[in-house]
Parts: C-alpha cells; sequence; structure tokens
C-alpha cells in the first residue's frame, strides 16, 4: 500500500510542476465533455416544428378546378391553404410544376408537391358515377441528407389529412346547401304529416262508402233480371266514385313517396348528425392528454394559436345543445331536453376551463384545469352518445315499412278499381249480353270488396302512425340538423377513430432522450484518450523497491481514476447545468457517471496495461462495436444478428440504462442492477489487467520493436 500511495504522490507532483502536463490533463477532462455537450444541443429538438419548419418543401398547385351543382369547387387551393397554415414544414409555394421538380433535381428542396390540373375532377367522380381516385405528385430527394425524407415524410401525411378534411368538407357543403334549399321551399316536414294524417283519415271514409257500393252491387246481381234499370244507374255512379278515388289514390301516392324520399331519409340523417360532437369531444380529451405531458412552450404556444378557437368551437357546440334544448321541451319530450341541458352545463364548464388557461401557469395550476376539462369532455361525449339513442325511440322503427306498404296496397287498390271500372263500362255498353257477364262482374266486385278492406285496414294503421308520430321534434329538427356546422362533420368523418396515447416516462425532448448515449460516449472516448496520452509503465526510482505487480497496476491507475472521475464530474454538472437536460435525480446522475468514469478507466487501463499496442486498439474496436450495436440510437432489435448477441455484455448498455433511470425515472432497482453489473465489469477488467500481463510480455515487446524500426511510429 506504501508503494501504491507514493506512486499517486509522484504522479500528482509531477503533472503540477509541468504546464504541459496540467494543460494535456484538462484538455482530457474538458474536450471529451464538450463532444457530448454539442451533440445533445444539436439534437435538442430535430422533430418539434421549430426545427422541421426550416425544411423546405415545393408545392404547386396546377389544379383547375371543376363546377358541381353550380357551384365552382378548387380542392387544390384549400389544399394550399391548409398546407399555409401548417407549420411542421417549411413550405414554398411555387407557380409552376416544373420549377418544383427541377428544384428538387438541384437539391434547391427536400421533396415537392404538385397538385395535378384535373384534380378536383377526379375528387367530385363519385358525383357522377364514374370513379377516379385523384393522385397527388410527391417527388422526393433522398441523396441530400438521410434523415430529411424520414421528416418530409411528415409532408405526405399532412397533404393526406388536409385532402381528406376537404372532400368530406365539400360533401358537408352539399348537404347543408340541400337543408338550406329544403327550407326555402317551405318544406315542413311534421307540417306534411299532419297533412297526409287527415287525407288518410278522407280516404278511409270514402273507402267504407265503396265498400257499401260493391256490397250492394254483389247483392244486385242475384236479381239482376228485375233491376237493370237500377244497375244502370249505379254503373254510373260508382264509375263516379272510382274516378274520384282514383285522383285520391293518385295524390296519396305523390304524398307518400315524398314522404319516403324526404322524411324518412332525413329522419336517419338526424339522429346520425346528432353523433357528430363526439368527434369534437374526442379532439378536445386528446388535445387535453397531450397538453398534460406538454412542455412550457409548447403550452404557451397552444394558449396562443389554439385556445381562442378551442373556445370558439365548444361556444358553439353549446349554442347548438341549448337551442336542441328549446326545441325539445317545447315538443313535449322532457328527458331528451333534459340531456341537452346538462350537455350545455358541460359544455360551458368546458369552454370555461378553456378560458381559464393562461401562459406562464405553473404545471399543477394547469394540470388542474385541464384534469377537470378532460372530465367534462369525457362526461360530454358520454351525453352525446346517449342523445341519439333516446331519440331514436322516439321513432317508429317501422315508418318507412308502413309507408312502404300502403303504398303497395293502394297501388293495389287502383288496379282493382280500374279492372272493375272496366267491367261496368262493358256491362252498360252490353247490357243485352248482362246475364253472360253478370257472374264475372260478381267475382270481380268480391275481389274489389276484399281489396278494398285491406286498403282500410292498411289506412287506418297508417293514420293511427301519423296520430303518434304527430309531435316528434325530429322531423322539425331535421332541417336544423342539416345545416349544422359542416365543419365538425368533416372532422369527424375524416378522422372517426383518435387513438388515445399515454406516455410511460415522459421525456420532454429529444436531447434529453439522447443524453445518456452522448454522456456515456464521451466517457469512454476520454478514458480512450487517457490510455493514449498517459503512459502505463513507471520508471524504476529509489523511493520504489521491490514494486510488485498489484503496486505498479494500482499505483499508476491513481492518476488515471483522478482523470476519470474529472471527467464525469465535468460532463456530469455540464449536461445538468449548462445543457439543462430533463434529470428527476441529478445526484443519482452525478454518482453514475462517477461509476462510469471508473469503470471506463479500468476497462481501457487494464487493456493497454496487459496488452499495450495491442490494447490500444482493442479499446477502439470496443468503442466502434458498442457504437453501433448498444442501443444507443436505434433500438438493438433491428440491428444485425452480432450486436444482438454481443448486447449483454456491452458496458455502454448497463451506463446508458442507468443515467436513463435518472432522466425518465426510477423503476424496479433498475439503477441499482446496473450499476451493481458496471462493477462486475471493473472487477473483470482488473483481473484481465494483472492475469495477462506477464504472458504478453514478450509479445508486446517485440511489437515495440518493430515499430522503432519503421522510425515512423511512436
Amino acid at each position: 500500500m506504501k508503494n501504491i500511495l507514493n506512486i499517486i504522490r509522484h504522479d500528482l507532483k509531477k503533472i503540477s510542476g509541468s504546464v504541459v502536463a496540467i494543460v494535456t490533463i484538462m484538455g482530457l477532462c474538458l474536450v471529451p465533455c464538450s463532444y457530448a455537450w454539442f451533440n445533445i444541443l444539436s439534437n435538442w429538438a430535430p422533430y418539434e416544428s421549430e426545427a422541421t419548419g426550416r425544411i423546405s418543401v415545393a408545392v404547386a398547385n396546377m389544379d383547375e378546378g371543376a363546377s358541381a351543382a353550380g357551384l365552382k369547387i378548387n380542392v387544390g387551393e384549400k389544399i394550399v391553404e391548409g398546407l399555409a397554415a401548417n407549420d411542421d414544414i417549411g413550405w414554398v409555394f411555387l407557380d409552376s410544376d416544373k420549377e418544383a421538380i427541377n428544384g428538387v433535381y438541384a437539391g434547391d428542396y427536400y421533396a415537392a408537391l404538385v397538385v395535378p390540373e384535373d384534380f378536383t375532377t377526379h375528387v367530385l367522380s363519385f358525383m357522377s358515377g364514374d370513379l377516379t381516385n385523384p393522385k397527388l405528385h410527391y417527388y422526393e430527394n433522398e441523396k441530400k441528407n438521410a434523415i430529411a425524407p424520414k421528416i418530409t415524410g411528415k409532408a405526405k401525411t399532412a397533404v393526406q389529412e388536409q385532402v381528406n378534411a376537404t372532400f368530406v368538407e365539400t360533401l358537408a357543403g352539399y348537404v347543408s346547401d340541400a337543408a338550406s334549399i329544403a327550407e326555402a321551399n317551405g318544406l315542413d316536414p311534421q307540417q306534411m304529416l299532419d297533412d297526409l294524417s287527415e287525407r288518410i283519415e278522407d280516404l278511409s271514409g270514402d273507402l267504407d262508402d265503396c265498400i257499401a257500393l260493391t256490397n250492394s252491387a254483389s247483392g244486385l246481381t242475384d236479381a239482376a233480371g228485375n233491376l237493370m234499370e237500377v244497375s244502370g244507374g249505379f254503373m254510373d255512379s260508382t264509375h263516379d266514385v272510382f274516378a274520384s278515388n282514383d285522383k285520391l289514390l293518385q295524390n296519396l301516392e305523390t304524398e307518400l313517396s315524398k314522404i319516403k324520399k324526404t322524411d324518412t331519409s332525413k329522419l336517419e340523417a338526424a339522429v346520425e348528425q346528432a353523433k357528430t360532437d363526439v368527434s369534437s369531444l374526442r379532439t378536445v380529451s386528446t388535445e387535453v392528454t397531450e397538453l398534460l405531458s406538454a412542455s412550457d412552450i409548447a403550452f404557451d404556444l397552444f394558449i396562443d394559436t389554439q385556445r381562442d378557437k378551442r373556445v370558439a368551437a365548444v361556444n358553439r357546440m353549446k349554442s347548438s345543445a341549448e337551442e336542441q334544448e328549446k326545441v325539445m321541451r317545447s315538443e313535449g319530450f322532457t328527458a331528451v331536453a333534459d340531456k341537452f341541458a346538462e350537455l350545455a352545463e358541460t359544455l360551458g364548464s368546458i369552454s370555461a376551463g378553456y378560458g381559464k388557461l393562461e401562459k406562464g401557469m405553473s404545471y399543477e395550476e394547469r394540470k388542474a384545469i385541464l384534469e377537470q376539462i378532460e372530465a367534462d369532455s369525457k362526461k360530454a361525449s358520454d351525453l352525446s352518445n346517449e342523445i341519439p339513442k333516446m331519440i331514436r325511440t322516439d321513432i317508429d322503427s317501422g315508418l318507412a315499412e308502413a309507408l312502404e306498404n300502403s303504398k303497395s296496397a293502394m297501388s293495389r287498390f287502383r288496379k282493382a278499381m280500374s279492372s272493375a271500372d272496366k267491367d261496368l263500362t262493358k256491362l252498360g255498353n252490353n247490357m243485352s249480353s248482362y246475364n253472360s257477364a253478370l257472374s264475372g262482374l260478381k267475382s270481380s266486385i268480391d275481389t274489389t270488396t276484399a281489396n278494398l278492406r285491406s286498403v282500410q285496414g292498411g289506412a287506418d294503421a297508417l293514420a293511427d302512425l301519423m296520430k303518434d308520430t304527430s309531435g316528434n321534434v325530429l322531423l322539425q329538427e331535421l332541417s336544423d340538423l342539416l345545416a349544422n356546422d359542416e365543419t365538425a362533420v368533416a372532422e369527424y368523418l375524416a378522422n372517426p377513430i383518435k387513438m388515445d396515447t399515454e406516455v410511460m416516462w415522459p421525456i420532454e425532448n429529444y436531447g434529453s432522450a439522447m443524453a445518456p448515449f452522448y454522456t456515456v460516449l464521451a466517457q469512454w472516448v476520454g478514458a480512450l484518450l487517457t490510455a493514449v496520452l498517459i503512459k502505463v509503465k513507471i520508471r524504476k526510482r529509489d523511493d520504489l523497491t521491490h514494486l510488485k505487480l498489484h503496486e505498479w497496476y494500482f499505483g499508476r491507475y491513481g492518476l488515471y481514476l483522478a482523470v476519470g472521475l474529472a471527467q464525469a464530474l465535468v460532463v456530469a454538472l455540464g449536461d445538468l447545468l449548462y445543457v439543462h437536460i430533463q434529470c428527476g435525480h441529478p445526484l443519482l446522475f452525478v454518482l453514475e457517471a462517477c461509476v462510469n468514469g471508473m469503470v471506463f478507466m479500468m476497462i481501457n487501463y487494464a487493456l493497454v496495461f496487459a496488452l499495450d499496442n495491442i490494447g490500444l486498439g482493442a479499446g477502439v474496436i470496443v468503442l466502434v462495436l458498442q457504437v453501433a450495436g448498444s442501443g444507443g440510437t436505434y433500438p438493438v432489435e433491428v440491428l444485425p444478428k452480432i450486436f444482438q448477441v454481443l448486447f449483454p455484455a456491452m458496458p455502454f448498455r448497463y451506463a446508458m440504462d442507468a443515467m436513463r433511470e435518472c432522466i425518465g425515472g426510477m423503476y424496479d432497482g433498475t439503477y441499482w442492477k446496473c450499476i451493481g453489473i458496471l462493477m462486475l465489469f471493473m472487477a473483470g477488467a482488473i483481473l484481465f489487467g494483472m492475469a495477462f500481463y506477464a504472458p504478453a510480455k514478450k509479445l508486446n515487446e517485440m511489437i515495440a520493436a518493430s515499430k522503432a524500426k519503421s522510425e515512423i511510429m511512436l
């Protein structure tokens, strides 16, 4: 032990007496550390809008537009408008597609998006029945940079989302326009039902007369010989009745067709429209989840750019819910009205919550508000899902079927009356042959009577249905729902499913996530440079008598250890105080850096101590293998098989895992397990250095002599 301490004191004395030595030691402590800091800072937020917004992507809109329903539509212009509001990429808008493409070839732009001339025509092809998939042309320069194409891939995603939203927004606009036209023409579904109910009741009364007449006609056939004169008058009367009722049935069929084509489809559309608020509420929930884990910069950016928009959107939903409540309550649907009132109150709470969010709030303040908004949005979403179900209970599911059956029955009745009318006409024209035609006429009259009774039963049932349906506010609300906010409809149709993501061990930025890798790498490089610049051998001195191998080994390692600990303290404190990485356990982070310094120095010291020049080369090889295969940048699972096999034996792995625990959060003693494994590496290095020194001594001397002969190598 005495010789070990003498070696350490002598080394420190020699260093303090040499300016060159002091500068060299300072360089060993500072240069590797600066490598870590600059790499962490350069990777701080490469995928955020602040960085990706500087990557230029050209956009050329050549779309000529198209006309639909008297409207001039240009989807390409809407795409450009949407992209102009998107700051994730540095969009450069050009007038020529050739200019954009040539710019990609020349490297002026990383990518280019070209909207072709017939894009809108193909988007609207569904209206003509000749479906053609619209295509955008995307050009990408993969030669300019390896990572840039991955970032510009966000551009393709942004464009696809914009096109989808524009497409469904167009559809929503058509629906809204249709609702406005219907309202302008005075179409009132509720009034149409009331009028139709009255007409059906009148028809039922007329059918009673028809049945009585056909029954009379059937009885008259038994005494036809004595009632020829009366039969003539009866035929004239019956003909008039048939003609009158035929006209009535024609009008009724027309009204039934209108109900079938308008009201039934509108009722179904009304139920679907009532669900659209769910999408916006899901967006609120997802947005709140993201804000809970957002950085202060991202939160303040949300306040500046999105808060007022969100408040306005929620207030529109609240106003719609309040209007629905008034209408429902006026029509007597108290239960549904109460749900709308509760929904409006909850939306008001969400709007008030957004209004409370301010820039510069502490995390705890905004967390309390955001959690309340999240709870309210879930409650509002549940109410929006429940309301359509309650509304559907007010609609007789058999309305459409009853309308169709009645229409079919009336059609059969008209045919029957037409047949009977022809028979009566023939009877009047051929009175002389009445006896022979009398039996056929009686059969037709009996069939007609049966059909009349069937139609009368259907008419009575339909009239009851109309009375039950009368007062249902859904018919009145149909036009209001169709004229609702088409933006909300477009958002739901474009993105009906949202992903609810919960981040485990969140890390604020990419630089903090990469800090363990670059810190560990810098420490290994520092240890390797130390092994190159500081000699392992000790000159014989009078004060070092009978020096043993372990005394030499640990005596010179004392200097290595001092440099390693200095490097660890500088790089760790620089990460925390200069770079300002995220770190929940700063003291443990510094401790882990010191452990790394001891272990890495020992490994490189042992290699050089035992193998000399070969040890220096081995240290470089171990460094290269760990940089490529320790999982610092890419998951080890995606690396070649050889790295997956070597992964458990790499010190980098355990050093980075321990630092990640300090940065992201502790779990199940992983930190201390990693430190324990690193200490095992250190023990193994000690055994290796001392065990292989003697066997490799002659080989090392041969290599040193060969280097000296070359006269060009140190």
